[in-house]
């Protein structure tokens, strides 16, 4: 075990293997031989110290690692001496090392005993279903997909190749899971949306009758709820990534490789374009349209429509530069009142002249 309290199961790289591997430039000896990646606070002896954050430069004094993955543009911080890839993009090498040192361990086919299965269900090749799992009738499961303890399906939802539910995954009857994606523990999928109608001043429950449909490549995280739609489907488009405790509503469209952090919440019928961004806390009002590219910053509350590629921030929403603005006006207003005050003394005590 490191002394980071993390385990590396891949094989030991030399720091000539590491910079070929990520296209880095080697400063140091070539054979000297690496077992893992570790932050920069928490490296030892035998790893590398993932540098790419001037933030975390105050770490440097304490690192005891045999060497550092770096950023071009922070090479120059590091001691001289000091053993070094250096690497344009540290993220994406971080990467690949990370697939090397920690490799996926094989899932082995199989289906546990106490796993409960309704009528017309498929399974396809190499499929893993854990304990206590339970397929509803006519659920489908595709080749090489990992369903994990404690997954219930409902009736007739459809699950594609090499796709992975964590336990305790939910979907309702007739969601449509693409093929490799990735469901947190806890994920829930095509839950009604919350829709009612006021009738005679009771609240009455509109049938939500449409589906949730994850695409290819999906990436949902821990405790997330997807809506199933409630005239048309709910759609989270291809290889979009959402974080934990998200909360799609129904009828949303979410666009191709968008991203959205933690806590967000969007209520029904908005449409969110291909590769937008949404920052943690944020929301967005029903029936609006987020453009593509779109970025909306960290607990912002979007209210309009928002255009392509607009970066947008504050409660409400307005473009970035322009929350900017009102916010350095509204730092002013302490010192435009004591301004203000003294003004209208002046003016007072002329008046009583």
């Amino acid at each position: 075990m490191s002394p980071s309290g993390d385990v590396s199961s891949g094989e030991s790289l030399t720091l000539q293997a590491v910079a070929e591997r990520v296209g880095g430039r080697l400063r140091g000896p070539a054979s000297l031989s690496v077992s893992g990646v570790a932050p920069l606070d928490q490296a030892g002896p035998g790893q590398l110290a993932f540098f790419a954050s001037k933030r975390y430069a105050k770490h440097l004094g304490v690192s005891r690692a045999s060497a550092y993955l770096v950023g071009a543009d922070l090479e120059e911080i590091l001691d001289a001496g000091s053993p070094r890839v250096v690497v344009d993009a540290p993220h994406e090498a971080l990467r690949v090392l990370l697939t090397h040192f920690h490799p996926e361990v094989p899932r082995r086919a199989d289906v546990h005993p106490t796993v409960v299965m309704g009528r017309g269900v498929r399974l396809g090749e190499g499929v893993r279903i854990e304990p206590y799992a339970v397929l509803g009738e006519g659920v489908t499961i595709g080749d090489g997909t990992h369903v994990g303890a404690h997954c219930v399906l409902g009736a007739h939802t459809s699950v594609g190749p090499r796709t992975v539910l964590h336990p305790h995954v939910v979907t309702y009857a007739r969601s449509v899971i693409g093929s490799d994606v990735i469901l947190h523990a806890g994920a829930r999928i095509g839950s009604d949306g919350f829709g009612y109608t006021t009738v005679q001043g009771t609240h009455r429950k509109m049938p939500q009758v449409g589906r949730a449909v994850i695409e290819d490549g999906v990436e949902i995280g821990a405790n997330s709820t997807i809506d199933r739609g409630s005239l048309g489907d709910t759609v989270v488009g291809r290889g979009a990534k959402i974080d934990n405790l998200v909360q799609i509503a129904h009828n949303v469209r979410v666009g191709a490789a968008t991203m959205i952090a933690a806590l967000v919440g969007i209520a029904g019928s908005t449409r969110i374009g291909s590769g937008a961004w949404l920052g943690g806390r944020a929301c967005a009002a029903n029936h609006l349209e987020i453009g593509d590219g779109a970025r909306v910053t960290f607990g912002s509350t979007v209210l309009r429509d928002v255009p392509a590629q607009e970066t947008v921030s504050g409660y409400p929403a307005r473009p970035h530069r322009e929350q900017l603005r009102t916010q350095a006006l509204a730092g002013r207003l302490p010192r435009l009142a004591e301004r203000v005050g003294r003004l209208e003394a002046a003016v007072a005590s002329l008046e009583a002249k």
